[in-house]
């Protein structure tokens, strides 16, 4: 199973790079556009990410922060376990680690806390809840959202990475290339979803049509590139 994984993930290398590729584009045009950067959406968004970067820096030991990250980190084991219809019998969680034990698991559980961000998703539905029973928020309040997204997205962003390096059972278990080309490839496909929410000029079409275009052109690309690396050692 390991082997296929393996195989599998070198096949999803292409659409790792492809993706990549595809984001940075379009971001080169909206910045070139200049509506991005002039829109509130994203100044709000950046702001929240560039504070919880400060945060992350000055205090990412901190026993509160990474008792947080466990939870949603464990949070997320169990969501999805339930997803696949199996049963959570325990949750553990602590700043040191944590576990769930469930009497299912496949790639999407246990790989699902380093691409879902699972603050940022809960954070939607708790400002919905909020702002129709409680708040009614007006106005420009609706642009704290995006800096709590860009806080909460970039938090997730932090600590994945940060856990990432130490060894994990959870990528231990699907074979490394496999886990991190999904981790990667979901990841990067989650900000050009924020990118597009917060674009003014770009739509979900846009980037699906580059994306294709890109992977079109992938492979006569990559045959180009090693020609030439043959070339020159020669």
């Amino acid at each position: 199973m390991l082997f296929l994984k393996f195989i599998i993930g070198l096949l999803l290398l292409p659409a790792c790079w492809v993706s990549i590729e595809t984001f940075f584009l379009l971001f080169k045009e909206e910045a070139l556009a200049g509506a991005f950067y002039n829109s509130p959406e994203f100044f709000f968004f950046s702001a929240g990410a560039f504070a919880c970067g400060l945060v992350f820096l000055i205090a990412r030991e901190n026993k509160i922060l990474l008792w947080l990250y466990v939870a949603g980190h464990e949070l997320t084991h169990a969501l999805f376990a339930l997803v696949f219809r199996g049963r959570v019998r325990k949750i553990h969680i602590s700043p040191d680690g944590g576990h769930i034990i469930s009497d299912t698991n496949n790639f999407v559980i246990s790989l699902s806390p380093y691409f879902f961000p699972f603050y940022t998703i809960l954070l939607v539905p708790v400002w919905m809840l909020l702002d129709r029973q409680i708040f009614q928020f007006e106005g420009n309040a609706v642009f704290s959202l995006y800096a709590l997204i860009g806080f909460t997205w970039m938090y997730h962003i932090a600590y994945t990475v940060k856990m990432l390096r130490r060894k994990q059972t959870d990528v231990d278990y699907n074979g490394k290339l496999f886990s991190f080309a999904v981790i990667l490839l979901v990841n990067i496909l989650v900000i050009s979803l924020l990118l597009v929410i917060a674009s003014p000029g770009t739509t979900f079409r846009d980037f699906g049509t580059l994306w294709l275009a890109n992977f079109d052109s992938f492979g006569a690309r990559f045959r180009e590139s090693i020609g030439e690396i043959f070339r020159f050692v020669r």
